[in-house]
Order: structure tokens, then sequence, then C-alpha cells
């Protein structure tokens, strides 16, 4: 419409002040249906231009005021609006906010998956146990039957869930009662812990996991446990990257949920180096490593913030493997050095997006 068209020829020529001052007049009329949906792009763009100059309370300020004055339009597009929200306010521990933004994806989760998974990061990134388990245990309740959703993203969303209730048993006062067990069998019920009956509690993988967390089990860990052709090395694997989670949290105080996030890139880089049938499991390569955290980072990549965190994982990881004497002084020195090449462009865009990655400072 021609309307549309002459809006645009002036929002076009104008610097960002100007585009600001005329998105302002323009959300205090009324317009026709069409040109609030055409309004998304220039909202979008004006956000995006105000980060990048260091501006980015601004770009918050503007999608507030477009939720307070136009609410219909901005729940049409919400997730997208509220992604800056999220990345915006929960360094600073909003919980309100954080809340807000659950109910939004409550209303039509299937519509707003993709950005459920960026919440779900973003809440483990800042160690927001309550947010994560709220919102992956509803997320996963109402998408378990979805015939639109991949299977693995459901899995994605059981997982985060299931680790939350075992968070949720292990860190309880009375943890190992009778009452916390039943509790924690019924929890693990509803979200669909075992494929058949009978579902109890004595799942040899469960009580590893449980027993790994709570250091109830201590091993004395071995390379020859990880080599590829050991029979137990899937097995192996597995409980070491457990009991790295609890590492974090006892040694570097990490949250469990952070250290769930921190488990999850870790098996995702080993387990995704390709042709490997000899040799010992935990290698590092420059060449696999930075394939691996260019995978989090596209142009519509929603994964960058959780590709942050993927070196200071690694780094936290060969600490962790250097010290249960896994590898040896000049592998570790060798992994380090790797790291510190590849945190160079990582720096860069730190530095460029120091809003969406506060998380960073708290490791450093």
């Amino acid at each position: 419409p021609e309307g549309i068209d002459t809006w645009w020829n002036e929002f076009d020529k104008l610097e960002v002040d100007g585009k600001l001052d005329l998105l302002y007049n323009t959300f205090g009329r009324e317009e026709e249906e069409e040109f609030r949906e055409d309004l998304f792009d220039a909202v979008d763009e004006v956000v995006n231009i105000l980060a990048t100059k260091s501006r980015v309370e601004e770009g918050i300020k503007l999608l507030e005021t477009l939720k307070e004055q136009r609410p219909a339009q901005y729940m049409a597009d919400y997730m997208y609006y509220d992604n800056y929200l999220l990345h915006y306010y929960a360094p600073q521990g909003e919980k309100e906010r954080m809340n807000e933004i659950i109910k939004h994806f409550e209303g039509d989760p299937e519509k707003g998956v993709d950005y459920i998974a960026v919440a779900l990061d973003i809440f483990r990134l800042y160690g927001m146990a309550e947010e994560t388990s709220e919102l992956s245990r509803m997320a996963y309740k109402k998408l378990k039957n979805s015939e639109e959703i991949m299977s693995w993203g459901i899995d994605e969303l059981n997982q985060r869930a299931i680790f939350c209730a075992i968070r949720e048993y292990i860190t309880s006062l009375n943890y190992g009662e009778e009452e916390a067990e039943r509790a924690f069998l019924k929890d693990l019920k509803g979200l669909d812990f075992w494929e058949e009956e009978p579902a109890t509690l004595d799942d040899k993988r469960l009580q590893n996991t449980v027993k790994t967390l709570r250091g109830e089990i201590k091993r004395d860990w071995k390379r020859e446990d990880f080599l590829i052709s050991n029979a137990n090395c899937e097995d192996n694997v597995y409980l070491f990257v457990i009991e790295f989670i609890r590492y974090l949290h006892i040694e570097k105080s990490l949250e469990w949920v952070t250290g769930d996030l921190f488990f999850e890139l870790i098996m995702k880089y080993f387990g995704e180096i390709k042709e490997r049938r000899r040799g010992f499991y935990f290698s590092y390569s420059k060449e696999c490593l930075d394939e691996y955290l260019g995978s989090y980072f596209g142009f519509f990549s929603l994964n960058d913030a959780k590709g942050m965190a993927g070196l200071k994982a690694h780094e936290f990881f060969s600490s962790f493997m250097h010290q249960k004497g896994i590898i040896r002084d000049k592998e570790l020195r060798k992994i380090e050095r790797v790291i510190e090449e590849l945190n160079v462009p990582s720096r860069e865009l730190y530095e460029r997006n120091t809003w969406k990655y506060r998380f960073l400072e708290a490791w450093m």
C-alpha cells in the first residue's frame, strides 16, 4: 500500500535517532493491519543498530514501549522480541521478567519451540535452576505428542527436564529418605523416564548418575578407560562427564544446571568427531574444535550464546582431565594453546556484544 511505501521511504533516509523517533510516533497511531506486520522489520533493525552502538538500553526501552502500547502486535511476534529481553534481563537476575517470558511460551509452545531451546540455554548459562525446570517441564509435557516438532527436539526437552528432576532430588534436604524417593519416582514417571515397566529407582544408569553427582561413588580413572577399543568406553565417557558436572559445582561454584549445559557441550564435541575407530576418545584438534564452534555461529543461528560458552567448557574439562591424571602436562599445554588461539575471534565477538554474553564475566 502507498502509505506503507511512503513510511519506509522516510524511515530508510533517517539515521538511527530519527528512525527511533519515527517508531515511537508510529506506535502512538492506529495503523492498518498490513502495516503492523511490516513494522516488525523496522523495530528489529533499529534494536540491532542500537545494540551495535552500545545503546542496547534504548533498544530494550523501544521493545517495552511496543509491548505496552501495542500488546497484540508484540504478542504476534513475541518470541523474537522476548529473545532480546531474555539476553538483557537474565544477567540482572530479573526473575519476574523471566517468568513473563515463560508464560508467553506457555500460550503456544509449538510456535516458539526454537526460542524455548534458546531460553533454556540462557537460563542455564546464568544458573537459573527454577526457570530451567519450569520451562523444560512445561514444554516437554505440552509438546511430547506434537507431530510438528522433530523427535530429537522433544528428546532434548525431556533430557533437560529429567536433569532438573535429578538436581532437585540430589539437593533435597531429605535426600535418600523414603518420602524423597517416592516423590523422585513420581517425578520421573511424569517425564516418561522409563520406556517400559517396571519403573524403579534401581535403574543402574540412574543410580550411577545420582551417586556420581552426590559424590557417593569415587572412581580411579585410567587413560585406558577412554580408549575407543575399550568395551566399556561409552559408559565410562558418560560417567566421567557426569563427574565433571560435580567438579564444576564443587570446585568452580557453578550451578548444577550450568554443569548440565557444559555436559552437553562436551558430549557434542567428542560425539561428532568423524571416523574414529581407535585411539583416545578425548582427543582434541584445532580443526575439529574450530568446526565445532563454527556450528554455533551463523547468520541465522540462535545458538551463539551457547557457542560462546563452548571454549570455557573445554578449558574447564581439560583441567579436569589433567587433575584426574587422564592427560599429561604436555597434552594440557597443547589444548590450552589451541583454546587460546580460538579465543581471539571469540573475544572480538564478546567485545561487540558484551550485553549478550555477560555470563562470561563470572567465569573469567
